[in-house]
């Protein structure tokens, strides 16, 4: 057989040309599935979301936060401060003549009714001075008395002037009398009202001086109160004094022995701030029934500032400090967004927001610091609990 049969090996020139051609349709099918490769997966994505999910893919996860809804309640400002408490009136009782102090009728604790003798002073100077002006009274009315009868009838016997002379003589001992009968009683000592007397300051047989120029060198004897009715003075702060008047709604707030709270309003103010304190003077009447409450006892006074009905309101928890404002975050459609609010009355359980919210958001309360404007977050609801009003202290 020839060398050029059909079992001869085959010529290099045609080795070459197969490995060439196996190497073209590799590098093709090569070339064929990097494209592929490189296509979008959804082309409805927009650009910004697919970052945006990207960003949150190389994170590792999603925030999960706890949301709320905004309510509808009412909401009021309030002031809490520390009262005195006095009582409506108040006196320390003086004797108007001095002498020695005869007799004391009451003591600390009794009660007295309105012009009842608490105690009587020994003053013999007085006394005399009394019958001395009696006398003189008595002789000069009788004088003026026969006078005028003796020119009523013998006109001609008595002049006219000396009826008048006799009778100016006697209304000027009358009225000396009179005079005298005042001194005579200032010896008793009244009760000037219906009251607890709290205080006594001398015993029988004290020297007491009379206090009619000056109370200062005079020894007291009582000191009386009447505690029917009991007045609450409440200092106010100048940030808060344009919102108390007359009528205020105010809650007094007992301690002891057990917690009590008395609703009651704000009688009157001073209207004015005492420079010194910068503190405007309030006061609250209240009556004492069966004088239940005493003068000294430490109370506590609330004022209702300010009060807001169906007010829109968030928790405190969801409010985010942002430089000078207030915002706070809402998740919507799976996206924080961080909006700007206007608020206004916080009772320290809910917070009123005048603007920025209509009330169907859902409020971040809970996973705001891992929040950032415009990045997803995964809310789930929020249970708030029970809280208590709170009211500002001083």
């Amino acid at each position: 057989m020839s060398p050029e049969g059909p079992l001869a090996p085959k010529s290099p020139r045609m080795k070459l040309l197969v490995v060439g051609v196996g190497v073209a349709l590799l590098l093709g099918a090569g070339f064929w599935v990097l494209e592929s490769g490189t296509q979008p997966v959804d082309q409805g994505v927009s650009l910004s979301a697919a970052k945006t999910l990207g960003a949150a893919k190389e994170s590792g996860s999603v925030p999960e936060v706890q949301v709320v809804k905004p309510a509808r309640r009412d909401v009021a400002a309030t002031l809490r401060l520390p009262a005195t408490v006095s009582p409506l009136q108040q006196t320390t009782i003086y004797a108007k003549v001095a002498g020695y102090l005869k007799v004391v009728n009451y003591d600390k604790g009794d009660r007295v009714k309105q012009g009842q003798v608490l105690a009587v002073i020994d003053a013999p100077e007085i006394e005399q001075q009394y019958e001395e002006a009696l006398a003189d009274y008595t002789i000069k009315k009788v004088t003026y008395e026969r006078l005028a009868q003796v020119w009523k009838q013998a006109p001609d016997v008595i002049a006219k002037q000396d009826v008048d002379v006799a009778e100016a003589s006697a209304k000027a001992a009358q009225h000396l009398l009179e005079q005298r009968q005042t001194w005579l009683d200032y010896t008793k000592v009244r009760a000037p009202y219906d009251g607890v007397l709290t205080a006594r300051f001398a015993d029988p047989g004290a020297l007491v001086q009379g206090a009619t120029s000056s109370a200062t060198q005079a020894v007291p004897l009582f000191t009386i109160m009447d505690v029917s009715t009991l007045r609450f003075y409440v200092n106010v702060p100048q940030e808060d004094a344009p919102f108390v008047k007359k009528g205020t709604p105010a809650t007094i707030v007992l301690t002891e022995p057990a917690e009590k709270k008395i609703e009651t309003t704000v009688t009157r103010s001073t209207m004015s701030l005492d420079p010194s304190t910068r503190t405007m003077l309030v006061e609250i009447d209240i009556p004492n029934p069966g004088e239940a409450l005493v003068s000294g006892m430490f109370v506590e006074v609330i004022l209702t500032l300010r009060q807001h009905q169906n007010a829109l309101v968030v928790p405190p928890a969801a409010l985010v400090a942002d430089s000078s404002s207030k915002a706070v975050f809402v998740v919507d459609q799976g996206m924080a967004r961080k909006v700007s609010i206007t608020t206004d009355i916080d009772d320290g359980v809910w917070v009123e927001v005048t603007s920025g919210l209509t009330g169907a958001e859902d409020i971040v309360v809970v996973g705001k610091s891992q929040l950032v404007d415009g990045k997803p977050a995964k809310a789930s609801p929020y249970n708030l609990p029970s809280g208590k009003p709170s009211s500002q202290k001083y």
